[in-house]
This record gives C-alpha cells, sequence and structure tokens, in this order.
C-alpha cells in the first residue's frame, strides 16, 4: 500500500534529531544531602531532575563536608548526645562522642590531617585527627568560649555556628551567635603543639543582638560577606592584613536582608557569576533575599522570592543556572531556575525532591 510522505513533517524530526545529537547531554551534578532524621543521601541533579536518592544512615547527619578521595565526614547534631561520623565511600569508618552538645557545621583544614566542628550549644570548636586512610582519630584539641549577648532568649551563652578558613590563608575564622562577633583562629604549621592559636586580640564585633550565622567569601573583590542570623542582616567587610600578617576587617555595609524581624535568617551564597548574592530566612514569609553585586563587591538588595516551609542551607549549582534550596519542614529541596541577567528566581515545581521522614538542611556537591 502506497502510503504519502509528509516531508514538512519528517525535515522537522530529522532538524530536531540532528539538534539532539549534537547538543552536549547536561552535566550530572553529584550531591549529599544532610538531614534531621535516620540517614543523610546521595543524589544527583541533572537539568533539572533528580535521581532517586540513595540513604546512608546516620544520626540527625544536620551538616556534611567532603575530604580527600572518597572521604566524607558528618556531625551528628543531637544535643549532649551528639557525635561526629567518618565515612568512606558511604561506609561509617569511625564514630566519635567526645564533642561540644549540637554541633552544627565542620570543615577539613586544607592540606591538615584534621576536621574542626563549629559546636553550637556547647559554645565550642572541637578539632578531630584523620588517620591515613582518612578516618577520624581521636578529638586532639578543643576552644571553649564564653560570653553573651542582648537578646536573653537567644544569647544567655556563646554560640559557635560556622567555622571556615579565610580562602589562601591560614587563618579560620568561627561565627559566634551568642556573643555578636566572629573569633578568629591561627591554623599552626605541621609540628606546632597547638593545631589552632585564638586569638581574641582579633575578634571581630559584629554589633549587640545582630547574632552571626553563616558567612560567604568574595576572594575577587577581596570581601566578607556575613548574614545575622537575629538581626537578619547581611556586613559586608573589607578583609586585609597587618604587616605580620594578620587579617583585618573594616565594615563596609550593613544591609537588612530579612525584613520580618523573627529572627530566622539561615544561609548565605554567592552565585557562581560572584554578581548576585542570596540568603535565606525562616520562621515567618519564608524566602530568600536577592542582591545585586557591584563590581567593587558591594552590595544592592534586589528582591525577595518565597520559598517552602523553613529554607536553611542551599546551593547554586556550579553552572550558575539553578538554585537548590533544602526546605526542612516541608522534607523537600525546591529547585529555582536562576534569571542570568537580574539573578532573579523563578520556582520550578516539577523538580521538587520530596524526602519521606528526614527533613533535608543541607547540600553539598560530592567531589
Amino acid at each position: 500500500m502506497y502510503m504519502k510522505t509528509d516531508w514538512k513533517k519528517f525535515s522537522w524530526l530529522a532538524a530536531a534529531l540532528l539538534f539532539a545529537a549534537c547538543t552536549p547531554r547536561a552535566e550530572e551534578l553529584a550531591l549529599y544531602v544532610g538531614t534531621y532524621g535516620k540517614n543523610y543521601y546521595k543524589v544527583a541533579f541533572t537539568d533539572g531532575t533528580f535521581s532517586a536518592p540513595v540513604p546512608i544512615p546516620a544520626k540527625d547527619p544536620s551538616y556534611l563536608a567532603t575530604g580527600e578521595g572518597a572521604n566524607l565526614y558528618a556531625v551528628s547534631e543531637t544535643g549532649p548526645d551528639s557525635g561526629i561520623y567518618s565515612f568512606a565511600d558511604d561506609v561509617k569508618t569511625a564514630y566519635r562522642g567526645e564533642i561540644g552538645d549540637d554541633p552544627c557545621f565542620l570543615t577539613v583544614l586544607p592540606g591538615r590531617p584534621y576536621v574542626v566542628t563549629a559546636d553550637y550549644s556547647g559554645g565550642s570548636v572541637s578539632v578531630f585527627g584523620l588517620d591515613a586512610s582518612g578516618a577520624l582519630t581521636e578529638r586532639v584539641e578543643v576552644h571553649q568560649y564564653q560570653g553573651s549577648g542582648p537578646v536573653a532568649s537567644r544569647q544567655r551563652s556563646a554560640h559557635i555556628h560556622q567555622v571556615k578558613v579565610i580562602p589562601g590563608t591560614d587563618w579560620l575564622l568561627a561565627s559566634d551567635l551568642g556573643s555578636d562577633c566572629i573569633r578568629v583562629l591561627h591554623i599552626n604549621d605541621a609540628g606546632s603543639p597547638e593545631v589552632l592559636t585564638d586569638h581574641p586580640e582579633l575578634t571581630v564585633p559584629c554589633g549587640p543582638g545582630a547574632g552571626p550565622r553563616h558567612y560567604e567569601f568574595n576572594t575577587a573583590a577581596g570581601l566578607l560577606y556575613l548574614l545575622t542570623e537575629i538581626s537578619g542582616e547581611v556586613l559586608v567587610f573589607r578583609l586585609g592584613k597587618t604587616a605580620d600578617g594578620a587579617p583585618t576587617f573594616t565594615l563596609l555595609q550593613r544591609l537588612q536582608a530579612d525584613e520580618t524581624g523573627v529572627d530566622g535568617s539561615a544561609d548565605i551564597h554567592l552565585h557562581p557569576s560572584g554578581r548576585f548574592l542570596y540568603t535565606s530566612h525562616r520562621l515567618r514569609n519564608d524566602g530568600l533575599s536577592i542582591f545585586a553585586v557591584g563590581d567593587d563587591g558591594l552590595l544592592r538588595k534586589t528582591g525577595y522570592v518565597p520559598t517552602e516551609s523553613h529554607p536553611r542551607n542551599f546551593l547554586p549549582t556550579p553552572d550558575g543556572r539553578y538554585l537548590l534550596v533544602a526546605c526542612r519542614d516541608s522534607g523537600n529541596i525546591q529547585v529555582f531556575a536562576v534569571d542570568e541577567k537580574d539573578g532573579g528566581l523563578t520556582p520550578l515545581p516539577e523538580s521538587t525532591l520530596h524526602f519521606d521522614g528526614d527533613r533535608p538542611v543541607c547540600i553539598i556537591p560530592a567531589r
């Protein structure tokens, strides 16, 4: 039987197939997701689509950090029963329970066999050793802080919330929400009797009742962006150094990020382009603030986008096309498309990843 060919349709289909064959496949982004729950997860994200998450058992692994090779570290944020795990290829290699209460952040010291934790309720910074395989050994050092602030319900004592190394230096910053300051510690040379030395004379004040939480570096502009949890502000500091190499901090800007005044600001990240900065806010009118970053690194607030319930940590994808938001109380990772012109965010409901039982609070790239 003779069938008439629709050459227009055939030509269109052939062109579409040729285009698909010639278009590079979107790169898969391997991720780890930390939760309040019984697991952390491995998952992949490709062009707006998640793979099925793979659970790895751990108790309240609320923040994660990757190490050398296949090593991963996770705090277990469980009050006086808190601890820290190490994993290799997602198999537990060690667990240590000698740690300050409620560790909520950790970082691996670059080029050194140590992991440092921010112990929120304990008001301390803990240092753990690593063996040759990257597994945790004992806690080798603890820096205990004292202090308070004017907000009695939140600042009766020191609360260390984040520990991060100033890029390209041997200095570590520890934000103290309870004492309204950033603590400054030096990373000592190998062979020193101390891994870290505290330098109280370098402490950075953030203002009464600010509650410093998380911070981000703009290395191109030489700036530090600090998000305060209680006052809901972004503080912009110029980073410098003294003649002997100690860091200096000059306050350039203080902007309101959260307009609700409910003490719930959470996380802060710079877009890979360096042109936009985002902050997350919870407890009322949950959402993300958007800032334009000038050529000098200074900020201008340009918008606010609602999210699902209780946004915590979030991740701009390395290609800059998406923002992935861990919404704890929704049990979801919410996905936003990023406008390359102005940094605006458009929610993509069809891309949402849901977790049953575990509540996502942390998203990091896997190595």
